[in-house]
């Protein structure tokens, strides 16, 4: 008989009150319902508005939305990141009404350091030893150290000529990838990345980065499907799963000055494309030596991220995220059995479990490879009061309304988020084959919302399959 993931946890949480934060309500729906049915009391949702998609009903839930508004995503984490820190004086009494005798356990985001929030024990915060390898400029002296093959890289001084100097000499043809440092704190989806080809990218991604940056690493463009593979590291074990392509589109054409074309849009994550079986072998083999040199150097615990390209000489990382990804997240949503966003906090909690890393590769990968899961999503500035959906169809290339009788490919939808809307592209895994990357249909899905919607999120294109 299979060792229970559920009866593991439900000691951990049965007959305790938790508080839940870091997203909007409705992005709080799944996590606060695994609670409950491991016996935790109503929990209390602490969110940074409504979000996209179903929220709790009021009987699962006490809620108190402070609503953060950003320009763009990294802004909108580090915003609420802030407000945990100060938690209005309202949303405080609302938690001491609701447990006067601050005994709560809080579930707090992915991001946060923070011990405490609102005098309550936060449960399994990161480690600032963690979060520093995230850093794109310190990553690759890790991948030397554990004899990862990567491409060549330079770290060079966040200057116009040092940038210009590194990218003449890295570029293959396909132009050079800058990425800049943390100064500035968390820096995901692609923010302070840059894909620069000629004077014009080069004159943008330099101002960009050296107002928010000290050092900008400087790599080749490495042409191929973005993927990327997840581990959990256990005190005894490294737990590795399936690749995850990772749905990062483009901008058409060459590049005109402010289009925003030297920028990668990164909209999501899906389960549906296999690379081929070796090259997922080595994947996997690559997480588990990771999450190896990291339980030995710092003592981590938990999931952490491999993020790279399948390019024609094969897999190639180009990030760590010492965190709990977006890939895994897709991958197992739909495991209600197997709720790995509160393994990973036990783990972090340090917490003794008779559950191992093998229990979990073992049935994680039994229905992740079965089932298929994910889609894409992307923000936008257009704003949205509430959520929209369209059944749709994909015939030709073209993403359309699904036709009256047919049974629809996957679903599309439009509502808000802290910058304005959020487009999110479900796709139904009995409609979608395995094999090919979803790129391309993201790319059809979100032109129909543009059309529908009035999203503007603009034309994209995705990447091209090189192995």
């Amino acid at each position: 008989m299979e060792p229970s993931l559920t009866e593991e946890l439900r000691p951990l949480f049965a007959g305790r009150k938790v508080v839940l934060t870091g997203g909007p309500l409705a992005g709080l729906t799944g996590v606060c319902r695994r609670l409950r049915e491991l016996g935790a009391e109503r929990p209390f949702l602490l969110a940074t508005g409504l979000g996209t998609g179903e929220v709790p009903d009021p009987e699962e839930a006490e809620w108190c939305v402070v609503e953060v508004r950003a320009p763009d995503v990294v802004a909108e984490i580090r915003a609420a990141m802030r407000m945990l820190r100060l938690l209005p004086p309202d949303v405080v009494d609302a938690l001491d009404r609701w447990d006067p005798e601050r005994r709560a356990l809080v579930l707090s985001p992915m991001f946060n350091e923070l011990p405490e929030i609102a005098g309550r024990r936060v449960y399994g915060p990161r480690r600032p030893e963690w979060r520093r390898l995230e850093d794109k400029v310190l990553v690759d002296a890790l991948w030397d150290e554990l004899g990862v093959t990567r491409a060549p890289s330079e770290v060079v001084t966040a200057e116009p000529g040092a940038l210009r100097a590194a990218a003449g000499r890295l570029d293959r043809g396909a132009g050079t990838a800058w990425a800049g440092d943390a100064r500035q704190g968390f820096s995901g989806g692609a923010f302070c990345l840059r894909w620069v080809r000629d004077e014009e990218d080069a004159v943008e991604a330099a101002a960009f980065l050296g107002a928010r940056c000290d050092r900008v690493r400087v790599m080749p463009f490495l042409e191929g499907i973005p993927c990327s593979i997840h581990g959990v590291v256990f005190p005894e074990g490294v737990a590795t799963f399936r690749p995850v392509e990772m749905v990062s589109l483009r901008r058409p054409g060459g590049s005109p000055g402010g289009s925003g074309s030297n920028r990668l849009h990164y909209a999501g994550a899906a389960t549906f494309w296999d690379p081929p079986a070796a090259d997922r072998e080595v994947m996997r083999d690559l997480a588990r030596r990771v999450g190896a040199g990291l339980r030995e150097r710092v003592g981590y615990r938990g999931a952490f991220t491999v993020d790279g390209v399948l390019t024609a000489e094969g897999f190639l990382p180009t990030e760590l995220n010492p965190r709990f990804g977006a890939g895994l997240a897709t991958m197992t949503r739909d495991l209600p059995d197997l709720s790995v966003s509160l393994l990973d906090r036990a783990l972090v909690e340090g917490e003794p479990l008779a559950f191992a890393a093998g229990d979990l590769e073992r049935q994680v990968l039994a229905v992740a490879d079965r089932v298929r899961a994910g889609g894409a999503w992307t923000v936008t500035k257009e704003p949205a009061d509430a959520t929209r959906e369209l059944a749709v169809a994909f015939e030709g290339g073209a993403c359309r309304p699904a036709p009256a009788g047919r049974t629809p490919d996957g679903v599309l939808s439009f509502g808000p988020s802290g910058v304005g809307g959020f487009v999110r592209l479900a796709l139904d895994p009995d409609r979608v084959p395995a094999g090919p990357p979803v790129a391309p249909l993201a790319v059809a899905a979100f032109a129909l919302a543009d059309e529908r919607f009035g999203t503007g999120i603009g034309r994209l294109e995705p990447a091209r399959a090189v192995r």
